[in-house]
């Protein structure tokens, strides 16, 4: 038991868990030969997002988007190899930065808040420049923090599908365990008062990656998940926090990972959403 808990409580510390902003980029998609496009989407509240989009080659296009809501920490640039593999089995990936990470507008934060309610806004003017733009099933590839925002962004606009790991089934439960293994004290935005109802409403396909040894957001936070809606399935891999592309490798980087979407995806009749 001691050992269980000196392991939870490496993982806790290596995962911060607050909103970690990185302005530097550490990669970039010009530095493979996947065709990309750079951009500025404008929110609701008139925010400047950075926005990188990496499009497949015309013979493997499944007509499908992938909008990338990360978690807390970093930039978009950190999940360059992941975006570019997944573009390269068909799928275009549109990548972008909220409001204070990387060279999206500047936005003052706290670090000991989870997360910004202003995240949602900035997820969901990507979602619908993505619905307009390509007028294809869009779903949201949300992780660890993102899939905060993915739930919420669900009761306020309809998209097609998630592909969410590290999926929060309860932000109150992470400040919990952060207070108890960290003894460090976190804030929540007013939109947690929310999140169960936002819950109870996610009724699109959801696909779960869920690691074994993920002392913050568990299997069972998948599981309970899954509980709510019968159009969602599990894949449980052998790691921790957010190591699902690297443990669901093979030949490639990544390659069951994303044949696991694949898979999810194929018998799904994915209607094209359209916002006005």
């Amino acid at each position: 038991m001691r050992l269980y808990l000196s392991m939870l409580l490496l993982c806790f510390t290596s995962i911060l868990w607050a909103v970690e902003p990185k302005k530097e980029y550490v990669d970039h998609p010009a530095n493979s030969t996947v065709k990309f496009e750079a951009l500025e989407i404008t929110t609701s509240d008139n925010y400047k997002l950075k926005s990188w989009i990496c499009f497949p080659t015309k013979d493997k296009d499944l007509k499908q988007v992938l909008v990338l809501a990360y978690g807390d920490a970093g930039n978009m640039s950190y999940y360059v190899r992941q975006a570019l593999e997944v573009a390269k089995y068909g799928y275009t990936v549109v990548m972008f930065d909220y409001r204070g990470y990387g060279e999206s507008q500047a936005f003052e934060m706290i670090e000991t808040q989870l997360y910004y309610d202003e995240f949602v806004t900035d997820l969901k003017a990507v979602v619908e420049y993505s619905q307009h733009r390509f007028q294809q099933p869009v779903g949201v590839w949300a992780l660890s923090m993102g899939t905060i925002a993915g739930t919420l962004l669900y009761s306020d606009i309809k998209y097609d599908f998630m592909i969410a790991e590290g999926f929060v089934s309860s932000p109150q439960d992470i400040i919990s365990k952060l207070k108890q293994y960290l003894d460090k004290d976190y804030t929540l935005p007013s939109s947690a008062s929310q999140y169960e109802l936002a819950l109870s409403k996610l009724t699109l396909p959801v696909l779960y990656f869920a690691g074994d040894r993920d002392g913050l957001t568990s299997p069972n936070d998948s599981y309970r998940a899954k509980f709510l809606n019968t159009k969602s399935e599990v894949v449980l891999y052998k790691g921790a926090h957010l190591q699902g592309f690297q443990a669901l490798s093979d030949k490639t980087h990544g390659e069951r990972y994303i044949k696991a979407i694949d898979n999810f995806l194929v018998n799904k009749d994915l209607p094209i959403t359209i916002t006005k």
